[in-house]
């Protein structure tokens, strides 16, 4: 019992003090970004972030090796840069670019 009241109250002070709309709001970012990255380029993209105390630590932008292969770091640095910027209204601490392969 103890449990479910400390969930209940746990729950009303998160939707209280914004947290969960903040949440919301950076799934809804993410979403923007990859399809940013999608419409402009045609690559398809996973976005992630970390965030500490609602400070916005980092972004990983995960990009897919067949469709970038061609392109040098420094534009893909750029690329990334600009839709960081574009969607997320404060600046990470690092932005991080991942090139995945299939095995």
């Amino acid at each position: 019992m103890n449990k479910v009241i400390i969930m209940m109250v746990s729950i009303f002070l998160l939707n209280g003090c914004g947290a969960v709309d903040d949440m919301k709001g950076m799934f809804e970012k993410q979403e923007l970004a990859q399809a940013e990255i999608k419409e402009k380029y045609g690559w398809e993209s996973q976005l992630g972030f970390k965030m500490n105390n609602g400070v916005l630590t980092q972004v990983t932008v995960i990009l897919n090796a067949d469709q970038v292969r061609n392109e040098t770091v420094k534009n893909l640095e750029t690329i990334a840069k600009e839709v960081v910027s574009k969607v997320f209204k404060s600046k990470p601490r690092a932005i991080y670019i991942q090139i995945a392969s299939a095995p």
